[in-house]
């Protein structure tokens, strides 16, 4: 019997964990303590990857399905909590966005029932100016998992060949993301047009399968190559954030060698990724590479 109530102590912090038995996927028998003890044991390999960033939290409190709400702003935490200053327009005021640079912040999180933890693409020095490139491949069905791992191994040739370190990670849905560090010194339209610039190489490589099209009609059966997301204050799923999904989905980081394997998005869940960490190559996020080199591989000036 899983006790409801539990203080525990996490790198010197004092954290009182609560309902613990709480269900939060219901019909998979996934209850609070369950999602706790999964971000504990994932975090050695996802802090590293979230450091200094403010983050989005989409927070179930009754559970997956149900009534959910994305917090910006953190009034009240706990003292040894960070947060990052961010001016929102919605709120219209700047909000307190949570910086999880440590474990217990991690447990904190998952304890206040933030099931999805979505990260910006900046750091908290400076919101304003990405440190990050995203390439969001999203397939649209008839096309499915299958066809995002297919065009996944071309855009890693080409960031291979434009001599881009980058990360390749599940969606926690069919789609495959990549990100790539870079100098935090682009505008937001040169990173959106370096990556429509990659997205419509794709398209002319493989017509049929890709897309770069802002009309959805003409995405019907496409890898959308999304370079719209990439955009001030937009976030994307953390590399190991659990998604509100049916199976827990996970948002998993892949070596290069799992594109050619045959994998599956369900592959990847709260249940079974504490034991693939292993698997998962470490990823150097220092923002040190140029785009230039890249554009002129693709024919095109920065």
């Amino acid at each position: 019997m899983k006790k409801i109530e539990e203080i525990v102590e996490i790198d010197g912090r004092k954290l009182t964990l609560s309902n613990l038995d709480k269900p939060m996927w219901r019909k998979e028998g996934i209850a609070k303590s369950d999602i706790i003890q999964y971000y504990l044991s994932v975090a050695p390999k996802m802090i590293p990857l979230i450091r200094n960033r403010p983050l989005m939290l989409n927070r179930y409190p009754h559970g997956v399905p149900g009534k959910s709400f994305v917090q910006k702003d953190w009034p009240h935490h706990p003292d040894w909590v960070k947060t990052a200053p961010v001016r929102s327009e919605s709120l219209n005021k700047t909000a307190r966005h949570v910086v999880c640079d440590d474990k217990a912040t991690l447990v904190w999180l998952a304890n206040m029932a933030c099931i999805e933890i979505n990260q910006f693409l900046a750091s908290a020095r400076n919101v304003e100016s990405h440190d990050m490139v995203l390439v969001d491949l999203d397939p649209h069905p008839p096309a499915g998992f299958e066809d995002s791992l297919e065009i996944a191994e071309a855009v890693h040739a080409a960031l291979d060949q434009m001599k881009l370190r980058h990360m390749i990670k599940t969606s926690g849905a069919d789609g495959i993301h990549f990100l790539i560090p870079i100098v935090p010194r682009y505008s937001i339209e040169t990173i959106r047009r370096f990556v429509l610039l990659l997205g419509v190489l794709l398209e002319r490589l493989a017509p049929k399968m890709v897309s770069t099209s802002r009309n959805k009609a003409q995405r019907a059966g496409k890898v959308y190559v999304d370079y719209f997301q990439n955009g001030l204050q937009k976030t994307i799923a953390a590399p190991f954030s659990l998604r509100p999904e049916p199976g827990a989905p996970v948002s998993f980081p892949l070596a290069h060698k799992d594109l050619g394997r045959s994998i599956h998005a369900e592959d990847f869940n709260l249940r079974t990724v504490p034991a693939l960490l292993k698997r998962v190559p470490d990823f150097d996020t220092t923002p040190d590479q140029e785009l230039e080199r890249a554009f002129a591989e693709l024919g095109a000036k920065s």
